[in-house]
């Protein structure tokens, strides 16, 4: 574990004001200098001690500062050269859209900085902030490092990407990320889809397309509660229009058969159920006790034996095209799948968070915890991306209140 101080000094650092971060101010220059050679420390020291089980798996660190001159970015370049097998990418955003600035001076007041001051008081401050890192700051350029720096960036929250020397894999899945994300406020509705005689009698896999009552009920009330959910959102601009995203099998056009009547309607593969090889349309409780054990023993990683037969993480791998959809997309969306799939969407915008939604007690939710999470049935999760995490509500049938 990195070695910390056991005995720290407490620091107000959401106290401070925009006077720290002028470039004359020479304590805070040397105190900041020291917090970011800290920081380093730490960073390398988790790259290069992984756990025993992760010491294969490529490993990512962010290093959040604003590193606005050549001077910083150099240092930070002569350090990752110390470490073999460390490749550093910087990520500049420049933005010069005054709607865009706008937002995103709202969004920052909201931090731990600003969050307890009068919002105008807020506001003056963080602008003489900006101003102090206007002084002193100069963009990314080819030149530095010999030639040889990596970087993305953006332009306008995404308008434009430039990109260099970000060959492999890592640093592509990064660049691809960064083209489609965005701030626009959107929803993304998560349900399962209607309840089936199969699914009802726990056949695992097969796709019968034959709803129960229950299940019909919910198909029309899916519909009706994205309808009236949408009369009371202030959600503005493309936010406000909607796309349903469904699997392709029988039981997804029966549960979407009311919202295609209203809303852009596809649907994609990717959305299957986990393939269950040589036990689909097996019932759970017939499952060989071999089977069953070694499900129970590593659920996340348990591939079921046989032609097309998955694991959690198969399931995670198929779904990583439909995030990037999911992050790309503007409007608002409705998203009707399988239980192991939504498990996977659920756990990718709410990693990290702390909820109730595995066990009984709220933790923050990790890999492990994803062939866990307790989707219900008949039940719409909504999920509000924001920049400071993602929020959710539950909707269910009787809590038509709820609107």
């Amino acid at each position: 574990k990195p070695k910390r101080n056991p005995n720290p000094k407490p620091r107000p650092w959401a106290l401070i004001d925009a006077s720290f971060f002028q470039a004359n101010n020479a304590d805070a220059q040397r105190m900041r200098e020291q917090m970011a050679s800290m920081v380093q420390d730490l960073l390398y020291e988790w790259l290069e001690c992984p756990p025993d089980d992760n010491k294969n798996k490529p490993r990512v660190a962010i290093f959040d500062a604003t590193n606005t001159t050549a001077a910083r970015r150099h240092g930070l370049m002569e350090r990752a050269e110390q470490h073999s097998g460390v490749k550093l990418m910087f990520i500049e955003s420049i933005c010069n859209d005054e709607a865009i600035l706008r937002q995103n001076y709202s969004l920052k007041l909201q931090n731990n900085d600003y969050k307890h001051m009068e919002p105008e008081k807020a506001l003056t401050d963080f602008m003489e902030r900006v101003r102090a890192y206007e002084a002193v700051y100069e963009e990314i350029s080819d030149q530095e490092n010999g030639g040889n720096i990596s970087y993305i960036k953006l332009y306008n929250v995404g308008q434009k990407v430039t990109t260099r020397h970000c060959t492999g894999f890592v640093p592509s899945s990064i660049s691809l990320f960064l083209q489609n994300i965005h701030i626009t406020p959107r929803k993304i509705w998560l349900t399962l889809h209607s309840e089936s005689i199969d699914q009802q009698n726990g056949v695992l896999g097969r796709d019968s397309g034959n709803l129960t009552d229950a299940g019909r009920m919910y198909s029309m009330y899916l519909s009706k509660f994205i309808n009236r959910r949408l009369d009371h959102l202030d959600v503005e601009g493309v936010g406000g229009d909607v796309v349903v995203i469904s699997g392709t099998s029988r039981l997804h056009a029966e549960t979407v058969s009311h919202l295609q009547i209203h809303y852009d309607t596809t649907t994609t593969p990717l959305l299957r159920e986990l393939g269950g090889g040589d036990c689909t349309g097996v019932a759970n409780c017939d499952l060989p006790p071999e089977i069953l054990e070694a499900r129970n023993r590593d659920k996340l990683h348990f591939r079921y034996p046989g032609l097309g037969g998955e694991s959690y993480m198969d399931v995670i791998q198929r779904v990583q095209p439909l995030i990037v959809e999911l992050e790309r997309q503007r409007r608002s969306v409705v998203i009707v799948g399988h239980l192991a799939v939504l498990r996977c969407l659920y756990g990718y915008f709410m990693s990290g968070s702390v909820t109730d939604m595995v066990g009984k007690d709220p933790k923050p939710i990790g890999m492990d915890d994803i062939p866990y999470i307790d989707l219900k049935a008949h039940t719409v999760y909504e999920l509000s991306p924001g920049p400071f995490g993602t929020e959710t509500r539950t909707f269910a049938p009787e809590d038509d209140d709820l609107f």
